[in-house]
């Protein structure tokens, strides 16, 4: 039987890291002015972040973002023909919503039917696996019916969702969003150890479990 551990992190706590946040930092800083990476790192969680590096290639590859200078620096930094630099960056376009975004900078779908069921579960009034299923399916963005209730299951488990009728065999379950709950327009994730982060809050919520994987 695999082994569960509850993981040292503490329900509530902040986490300012991600590309959510990464790009909160980034249109709050570039709404008006020039920025760079160790201005973003500093707000972070974890300064030494690569996935920070990578999603500010992968926005200026999109355009979202583009180099208007580059200088010699000290702070987590590229090099380039053996010199250490440091980009400076202008903020081009500004969406609400952080850019899902492939390496390449072409638009990614990763994540995106976590967002579809959030943003169903938002705005029906009570739902089933069934219906989250439907309700959250898009010709680019299938969600099956598993997903759906793997991901209702977890926001369960959170304490998001109220269990209207408990379900059993050949009758299923029904679930209701909280309203206490309704924490914003981002969709909570689940993360690989099996969290519910909320964006939103920057925050985890619910008690973290990892489970060690049988070989």
């Amino acid at each position: 039987m695999p082994i569960q551990l509850e993981m040292k992190i503490v329900a509530g706590e902040l986490v300012c890291r991600g590309h959510e946040y990464y790009w909160s930092v980034i249109r709050e800083i570039g709404k008006e002015n020039h920025f760079t990476r160790r201005e973003i790192a500093r707000r972070t969680n974890d300064p030494n972040d690569k996935n920070l590096d990578e999603y500010l290639r992968r926005l200026k590859k999109a355009g979202f973002v583009r180099t208007v200078e580059v200088v010699e620096g000290t702070y987590g930094l590229e090099t380039h023909n053996g010199k250490i630099r440091q980009e400076i960056y202008e903020l081009v376009r500004r969406p609400s919503a952080a850019p899902i975004l492939n390496k390449d900078g072409s638009k990614g779908i990763l994540g995106l039917g976590q967002i579809h069921m959030w943003t169903a579960i938002r705005n029906l009034h009570q739902f089933t696996k069934q219906e989250l299923s439907i309700a959250s399916t898009t010709n680019d963005v299938p969600v099956s019916v598993k997903t759906a209730q793997s991901y209702a299951c977890m926001l369960e488990k959170a304490g998001y969702l109220q269990i209207l009728r408990p379900g059993g065999p050949n009758v299923a379950r029904i679930w209701r969003l909280k309203p206490s709950m309704n924490t914003g327009p981002n969709a909570p994730k689940i993360l690989k150890s099996k969290m519910i982060y909320d964006p939103n809050r920057q925050q985890i919520m619910g008690r973290p479990i990892a489970q060690e994987c049988a070989a």
